[in-house]
């Protein structure tokens, strides 16, 4: 579901979450909205995850993503449900009738026998009808005058006589129309010369004829081109041609009778004004507040923190900051390609067709790099299609769920209230190294396994949860869930120890994929070439590698031996040696330019 801020006035708005509803108030709206926004990124960084958000002012909607790095940016509305009350449609914020649609009565000189004139009959308004109310309130309103009517409001019955129906938008805003209440027509009376009123009776609000009303200022009409009394074209009445002694039609003046009363401003409950409409400011040419801020801001220039420089920079306490060696730049370059924002959910998969490749390694190694670089929101994924180790390679929780449980509890994924707390009992934690894993079937006499339909379920789902997603595969190239693990990679990721056997395997791989129309994921692939031993590698070899996997994939880079793997243990972060991790930090850096 999608969260939802509703700004009520410039002081007020509600904040719809799916645990709670945060009100929020503020001194002005720049200060809700400050407010409103963080909130939002609050809710992201608790839930890891993207927020998509909907805030609702008077006449407008901003339909955005949070991201949990207080990166907030726009996508396109959808119809998802939202937390909190449905959106409904709301009144234009303009609503008042120009002044040509409203006709001021004419003073009665030509009321019927048993209707005096008591009074002018103001003209119905659009909007504006409780302010213009509340200063005719404070200066007297004279006797006999019937106060004007907010169109808006609803009258309460019987405060009308003789008035069928409320006037619509159309009688409100068209200048020929019978403008006021009282001269409404109701909605199946045709106008007709036969249904026009005697002379005798009183003229409606819309055939200010007289010369003594053209120049009122609800009038539209001049002197010259006013319609008189009897004229054909006034207001029609609410029934064909009524008679003077028929019930007063719509266009006939009130009676002697007490005039019936409208409730004061003073009774009505206060209402808050609404907020102006945002508009796009149109591009002229001219500078903006974004192009001041650009052309004045300096940005703070980069300290050495490494190396002889970074000690000077340490000693002289930033006084004397010397720039960052080539070391270093290319370090924070690295990092910042690893960091870089991407468009959608991304999957990499780590292939190769021989057991003791270093699969499972490699894909704890990106996705602890990621988790650490980018600070989260990445998932270890064992595709396995009977039983992989990347489970017992992770950190171990309190529960052995894996993912054949999660696909028994799919729909839960799929529903539009699910969070990421709902993948808790499924997903394991990896503490500092800030990803999780999703381990495939531990039990030894299950005969369950993930296919590839079954792959394409769960992968949709947690996409909604996970921003990259390391999925490390089986061995056999014709299962499918291998085969839509490789085929729904963004980045595919062959890796190979430099043993004889691994590395004809990867390449015979690479050569079936060709086969099988594959040939565009293998060309955008990454080799990693991952060193057993201590032993110094044959450089004969080394070049016939580099040579072989560099003609059919986009890069090839190579990791060190870490002794630290040996044993097959859980990955220990701090265990691992700087040159290991310096290793990968290169490798993720290529795979993540391959996003």
């Amino acid at each position: 579901m999608i969260a939802q801020a509703r700004i009520t006035s410039e002081t007020t708005a509600t904040v719809h979450l799916a645990e709670e509803t945060v009100p929020v108030s503020g001194a002005d709206l720049s200060e809700i909205r400050e407010k409103v926004k963080q909130v939002f990124i609050g809710a992201a960084k608790d839930a890891r995850d993207d927020l998509d958000v909907v805030i609702v002012e008077p006449d407008v909607q901003h339909h955005l993503r949070v991201e949990p790095t207080g990166r907030i940016t726009p996508r396109e509305g959808d119809d998802r449900p939202l937390h909190g009350p449905a959106i409904e449609e709301e009144p234009s914020a303009s609503t008042e009738a120009p002044t040509t649609g409203q006709h001021a009565a004419v003073p009665g000189t030509a009321g019927s026998a048993g209707s005096p004139t008591t009074g002018p009959v103001p003209a119905v308004r659009g909007g504006g009808g409780r302010r213009r109310r509340r200063a005719a309130a404070a200066a007297g309103t004279p006797t006999g005058m019937i106060p004007a009517v907010d169109a808006a409001d609803p009258s309460p019955a019987g405060t009308f006589p003789a008035a069928s129906s409320s006037p619509s938008a159309d009688s409100v805003l068209s200048p020929g129309s019978a403008g006021s209440a009282a001269s409404a027509p109701s909605p199946d009376a045709a106008p007709s010369p036969a249904s026009a009123p005697s002379a005798s009776s009183a003229p409606s609000a819309a055939s200010a004829g007289s010369a003594s009303s053209a120049g009122s200022a609800g009038s539209a009409a001049s002197a010259g081109s006013a319609p008189s009394a009897g004229s054909a074209a006034s207001a029609p009445s609410a029934h064909p041609a009524p008679s003077a002694s028929s019930a007063p039609s719509a266009a006939s003046a009130p009676s002697a009778s007490p005039a019936p009363t409208v409730s004061s401003a003073d009774d009505e409950p206060p209402t808050k004004r609404p907020l102006p409409s945002r508009t796009t400011p149109v591009q002229d040419g001219r500078p903006t507040l974004k192009d001041l801020q650009t052309s004045t801001a300096k940005p703070a220039p980069a300290k050495a923190t490494r190396g002889v420089p970074g000690l000077i920079t340490r000693l002289t306490r930033g006084v004397i900051s010397p720039k960052p060696n080539r070391r270093e730049q290319a370090e924070r370059a690295r990092l910042e390609r690893i960091r870089r924002p991407l468009d959608g959910p991304r999957n990499i998969a780590v292939v190769n067709l021989k057991g003791g490749a270093h699969k499972t390694t490699a894909s704890l190694m990106i996705a602890a790099t990621l988790g650490v670089t980018r600070g989260g929101n990445v998932l270890a994924w064992d595709n396995n299609e009977t039983r992989g180790t990347l489970g017992w390679r992770g950190l171990p929780t309190d529960h052995h769920r894996t993912a054949v449980d999660l696909l028994h509890d799919i729909d839960r994924l799929r529903s539009p209230e699910a969070s990421n707390a709902d993948l808790d009992p499924y997903v394991r934690p990896q503490g500092e190294m800030r990803f999780d894993i999703l381990a495939s079937d531990e039990d030894p006499g299950s005969a369950a396994s993930v296919d590839g339909q079954a792959f394409g379920e769960l992968n949709r789902a947690l996409s909604r949860f996970y921003r990259i997603k390391v999925i490390d595969t089986g061995n056999n190239v014709r299962a499918s869930n291998w085969l839509a693990a490789v085929k729904d990679a963004d980045q595919l990721v062959i890796i190979s120890t430099v043993r004889e056997d691994t590395f004809n395997a990867a390449a015979w791989m690479i050569d079936e994929l060709r086969a099988t129309g594959l040939e565009e994921q293998v060309e955008n692939a990454v080799t990693v070439l991952s060193h057993s031993s201590k032993g110094k590698f044959d450089p004969t070899l080394r070049s016939r590698l580099l040579t072989h996997f560099g003609a059919h994939t986009r890069a090839v880079t190579e990791v060190p031996f870490e002794k630290a793997f040996v044993d097959g243990s859980h990955l220990d972060w701090q265990q691992v040696s700087t040159a290991t991790k310096e290793a990968w930090l290169d490798a993720t850096a290529l795979i993540i330019d391959g996003l």
